[in-house]
């Protein structure tokens, strides 16, 4: 039952901090997204975001592991779901992650820029 319970709560968490975050960043609700099994399973309850099945008409991607995109989504923004994806993925503006049992973000400023993103002052000290 522990076990259950702390999953839901961290889960709970994800979703909140997807909520406030990716809007904040993006300037906007009613996001399209395209997502990976694992984000699907948190995403799925957010009424912000709109869980979209082709990456084409998705604003940005959320995850790590897109097997199946066309050329377009190589050039869309990624908010990864792990470190090493955040540190490999050219287009990753930013990464939510656990390391040892806590809570991880970070944002990389030139990919943002890129983008043409704005980080809201009480991110900024999560970027690099």
């Amino acid at each position: 039952m522990f076990t259950i319970t702390s999953v839901f709560s961290s889960a709970n968490y994800e979703l909140n901090l997807y909520e406030k975050v990716i809007p904040a960043i993006f300037k906007q609700n009613n996001l399209k997204i395209y997502v990976d099994e694992d984000a699907k399973e948190i995403l799925k309850y957010s009424k912000i975001f709109t869980i979209v099945e082709n990456c084409d008409n998705a604003l940005l991607l959320i995850g790590d592991s897109f097997p199946n995109m066309t050329k377009g989504c190589l050039k869309k923004p990624v908010f990864s779901s792990s470190y090493e994806s955040f540190m490999i993925n050219k287009n990753s503006f930013g990464a939510f992650y656990w390391r040892k049992s806590r809570p991880q973000i970070k944002f990389k400023s030139k990919v943002i820029h890129r983008y043409n993103l704005t980080l809201p002052k009480s991110l900024k000290r999560f970027s690099k």
